[in-house]
C-alpha cells in the first residue's frame, strides 16, 4: 500500500470509530504519518473528536509523534475545538475527550479563525468542560518560574535566589 493510500485509511478509520484497524495500521506502517491532513487540513486526531470516537482519540494522543495544536484550513479548529463541539451530540464524551487531549498536551489557548478558543465554545451550561479547559489555559501558561520555591525548612525562596545545599 502507498504512502497516500495509508494515510488516507488512517483518515478513514478515525472518522468511521475503527480502534482496533488504526491500531493494526499504525504497528504495521512506520511510514504512517499520523499528522496527515486531507485537503481541508483536518487530521486524524481531527476526525476522531468530531466523529466522538474516543478510542481513537487515545491511540492517537498516546503516539510519540502527534501534533494536536494542527489548526484546521476552513475553520482554523484544533481537534481540542472539535472535541468541545462534540457536547451538542453527547456531553460525557465530550468530556472525555476534552480531558484526552488536554492530558495529551493540547493548547487551550489557541484560536480558530472566528478568534474563539475552545472554552469559548463551551455552551453555558456545561461548566465542567468550562472549567476544565479554564483550568487548563492557566497552567499551560506556566513554567519552572511561576512556581513557588522552598528550601528545605519550607521558607520560600525570594525570586531570583537560589536554593543553596548547605549542610
Amino acid at each position: 500500500m502507498s504512502e497516500a493510500s495509508i494515510n488516507n485509511l488512517l483518515l478513514s478509520l478515525c472518522r468511521n470509530d475503527q480502534e482496533e484497524e488504526l491500531e493494526q495500521l499504525l504497528e504495521e506502517n512506520e511510514d504512517c504519518d499520523v499528522n496527515h491532513a486531507d485537503g481541508a487540513g483536518n487530521t486524524a486526531a481531527h476526525y476522531a473528536a468530531k466523529a466522538g470516537a474516543i478510542g481513537c482519540l487515545e491511540i492517537l494522543v498516546n503516539h510519540d509523534d502527534i501534533n494536536l495544536d494542527i489548526q484546521n484550513r476552513l475553520e482554523g479548529d484544533t481537534p481540542l475545538h472539535k472535541a468541545v463541539l462534540y457536547q451538542v451530540q453527547d456531553h460525557e464524551m465530550a468530556v472525555a475527550m476534552v480531558e484526552i487531549l488536554l492530558m495529551g498536551g493540547a493548547d487551550p489557548r489557541l484560536m480558530n479563525r472566528n478568534k474563539l478558543t475552545p472554552a469559548m465554545l463551551v455552551n453555558q451550561k456545561y461548566k465542567d468542560i468550562k472549567d476544565m479547559l479554564e483550568e487548563a489555559t492557566v497552567s499551560y501558561g506556566m513554567d519552572d518560574s511561576d512556581i513557588a520555591q522552598e528550601d528545605d525548612s519550607g521558607s520560600e525562596i525570594p525570586e531570583g535566589e537560589e536554593v543553596s545545599d548547605s549542610d
